[in-house]
Parts: C-alpha cells; sequence; structure tokens
C-alpha cells in the first residue's frame, strides 16, 4: 500500500477504469487504491506487454503502454484482461513519479466496430459523434500534460500543411495569442503557416524522416509571432496514432530567444578586447577578411603607440591603459562605424576603412589624430613622450589581411625610424 503511494506525486491527476471520474491529489488517489483493495484483497498478477517513453523535458517523460492483468473471479475461474496506459512521470533523485495516468480498459469487440466504420468511410474525426468522447479524453490529457511540460505543444494531423488539432496555453502565449480562435484563423487551420518560409522545406523533410523512420523528431528553425518577428525554437515531435487511427504529429517546442541572445553576447564579447570594448584580434581579423571579399577598394592602417612601456615604466600601468583607452576613444570618434577598428595587443592598432580611398582626406584626419592625442599626454604624461606612429594602404588589390598588415606594418615601422609622431601612406593597384 505505502509503496504504491510512494510513486504517486502529491497533485497526481488520475483517469480511473470503468468511466471513473478524475481524481485529483494524492489523497483522493489513496480513497480509489482502498476501494479496489477492498474489492479485490487477493493479489493480482501483471505483466507489461508493451511499453515506450521519450524524454520531453529535463526529468519529465510521457509514457505509453499496455499491462495484461490476471486474477481470479469470485467462482475461482482465472480471467485476464489488457489495460492501457499513458502518462506523464517526473523523475526525482529517488526515481520516478506519476503526475498524470489515464488507464482504460482494452475492449476487442468495440475496437472491431470502431474498425469496420472506418473501413466504410474516411471519418472526419472532427465532424462524427463517436469520435467525440475519445476526442474530448485526449484533450484532456494534452492539457494535463501541458501543465507539466516547460514548452509550447501542437499537434497537427499527419497530412500536408499539419492541419490543427490541439495546442496549449503556453504555444498560444508563446506567439503572443490570447485565444485558440484567434491564433486558428490567422494560422488559417494549418500548423505549418507560421514557420518561417526559408525553413519550411527543412522542417518538412526532418517531420517527414522521422515519421518515417518513427523516430523523435529534434529540430530548430523559426516561427513566426503574432506582431510579425519570429521566434527561434527547439522542437522535439514524434508521431502518434489516435484512437480512431487517424495519425498526428505532436510536437514540444521551446523559445530559444533566451539561449539565441546568450550566444549573441557570448560571440560578441569573445570578438571584443576587454580593455577597449573594441574588435580583439581573432574578431578584428576575421571581420576584415570578410570584407576584403566584397570591398571594391579599401585603406588599410596601422597605429603604434610610441614609448607606451616607457609611460608605464614611469606612471605605472593605469596610466597605460589610460592612454590605450583615450587612443581607442579617439579612433572611435574620429571615424564612422563602417571602419573595422582593432586592438591586435598591447600598444598595436589597425582600421580597415570600406571604399575609402581619399588619401588627402586620410592624411588630414591621421595628422588630427596624432595631434589630439600628444595633446592628452602632454596634458597628463609629458615624461613619457608617447606619440602615435602610423602606416596605411590604400588599395583595389585583392589582398590577404596578412599582406596588408605586413605593407601597413613597415610603413609604420619607416615612420619610427625618422622620430616617430606621423603618418606614412601608399597605395597599391
Amino acid at each position: 500500500y505505502e509503496k504504491v503511494l510512494s510513486y504517486i506525486e502529491e497533485d497526481v491527476f488520475c483517469f480511473g477504469l470503468e468511466g471513473e471520474e478524475g481524481l485529483i491529489k494524492k489523497e483522493k488517489f489513496v480513497g480509489l487504491l482502498q476501494e479496489v483493495i477492498d474489492k479485490i484483497p487477493d493479489t493480482i498478477e501483471y505483466s507489461v506487454k508493451s511499453f515506450s517513453g521519450k524524454e520531453i523535458a529535463d526529468d519529465i517523460w510521457n509514457v505509453l503502454g499496455e499491462i495484461k492483468v490476471t486474477f481470479f473471479a469470485d467462482d475461482g475461474e482465472k480471467k485476464a484482461f489488457q489495460i492501457r496506459f499513458s502518462g506523464c512521470f517526473r523523475l526525482f533523485a529517488y526515481g520516478f513519479v506519476i503526475s498524470m495516468i489515464h488507464m482504460s480498459k482494452y475492449d476487442k469487440s468495440i475496437q472491431e466496430q470502431q474498425l469496420a466504420l472506418n473501413e466504410d468511410e474516411d471519418i472526419d474525426v472532427e465532424d462524427e459523434e463517436f469520435n467525440l468522447m475519445e476526442k474530448n479524453t485526449e484533450k484532456i490529457i494534452f492539457d494535463i500534460i501541458s501543465q507539466a511540460v516547460p514548452g509550447g505543444i501542437v499537434v497537427g494531423y499527419a497530412k500536408p500543411d499539419y492541419p490543427l488539432y490541439f495546442v496549449n496555453d503556453r504555444y498560444l502565449e508563446m506567439l503572443g495569442y490570447s485565444s485558440y480562435e484567434e491564433y486558428y484563423e490567422d494560422a488559417k487551420g494549418l500548423g505549418m503557416t507560421h514557420i518561417h518560409p526559408d525553413d519550411i522545406a527543412m522542417v518538412n523533410q526532418e517531420i517527414m524522416y522521422s515519421y518515417d523512420k518513427d523516430i523523435q523528431l529534434e529540430i530548430e528553425y523559426r516561427i513566426r509571432h503574432k506582431e510579425g518577428y519570429y521566434i527561434p525554437v527547439y522542437d522535439l515531435g514524434k508521431k502518434m496514432v489516435l484512437p480512431n487511427k487517424k495519425e498526428v504529429i505532436i510536437c514540444v517546442l521551446y523559445d530559444k530567444t533566451e539561449d539565441a541572445k546568450v550566444k549573441e553576447i557570448l560571440i560578441r564579447e569573445s570578438n571584443r578586447d576587454p580593455l577597449t570594448g573594441i574588435y580583439n584580434r581573432g574578431g578584428g581579423i576575421r571581420t576584415i577578411e570578410h570584407a576584403l571579399k566584397h570591398a571594391k577598394s579599401y585603406s588599410f592602417a596601422f597605429f603604434d603607440i610610441d614609448n607606451l612601456k616607457l609611460l608605464n615604466d614611469v606612471f605605472n600601468h593605469a596610466a597605460g591603459d589610460h592612454a590605450i583607452k583615450y587612443f581607442t576613444q579617439l579612433l572611435v570618434e574620429r571615424f564612422d562605424e563602417h571602419t573595422v577598428i582593432t586592438r591586435l595587443g598591447g600598444d598595436e592598432f589597425v582600421a580597415f576603412f570600406y571604399d575609402h580611398v581619399d588619401r588627402t582626406r586620410l592624411e588630414q584626419e591621421f595628422k588630427q589624430l596624432v595631434d589630439d592625442y600628444c595633446s592628452f599626454i602632454e596634458k597628463h604624461y609629458p615624461e613619457s613622450r608617447s606619440s602615435i606612429s602610423i602606416g596605411c594602404v590604400i588599395g583595389k588589390k585583392r589582398c590577404k589581411f596578412d599582406e596588408l598588415c605586413h605593407i601597413a606594418d613597415t610603413l609604420m615601422y619607416e615612420v619610427k625610424k625618422n622620430g616617430k609622431n606621423g603618418c606614412k601612406i601608399v597605395e597599391i593597384e
């Protein structure tokens, strides 16, 4: 008795046998269990004939199966019957417990009548009265499961565009709809309507593959919100056969928006220099190499902060960082958002200018940049005599990053040899 109850969650939802009403909460289940024990005090033999399950969320499982029950009736005759069950189980440290379970007695004669009717004509499950009870029961089950699953549930018939059968409140909320009727009208009754046009072919292909192989669907795609923008989702799906033999695809969708935001932040941070906030070496090189594949003309500049080591030695590294951040600020303020500004490391920086080939204008901008930096140094760290040396390449020739960096770096060192604090620009064809 106690062992049975240990498998039941406190707020379990249960459908009993022989038309019992749904029972909510563990204490009501105890009453049902006691009634069964009073009626059949002897041991009942059972064996699991079939069982399947899938994890639909972390530590939450859906299960389906059949049990054969054997017992002795009052007249001493041994009897047996089969029970179908479906349920939602949660995994705790000590094992699985039942959150929801539905059990129904297998009645061969009723099933044969049902099959005979279906053989005569293709019954529309939404219109035929004899299917309403089963359909309502399934919807109740879906509703119960949907409360335990932290995701949106959508079920569609296994037909072109997957006509809608069921969606839960979380799915409607995910897409911004206040009612099923509103969503159904907007979706035109089809499950594929809200999927991004560029993803439809891929989604169809993955669904058909999982359907044919009878395996779980796992796929990522974009789905349209009521406001028109698209949400990245992760979809776990599986084929399911309804009691009327209609086949459906049941899918549990998880909103990956936050994951996408986190991924975007991680990518952005991995490309940025922590001190200055501009591109770091890896991020800058990747961005510039991509730009070089498409740029018809360009300018590429190499900057070096002169005497940064002396500034650090005389004033400390905090002062050196101050100088680096001030120089970065000058670069960002002077050049527009189409310029890729990168800190290669230490006192070295590069800037890539899209389609920027006006040599006279570059010379003026570089001169002003050097003057502004030197004024800053004169005011705060005059003993360091820090300045800026610049080498720059203007061209249309298809080059790689390393080639341009080598040419500009060589030009910059020529400036250093000639007293620092200036720039040299060359054009290449």
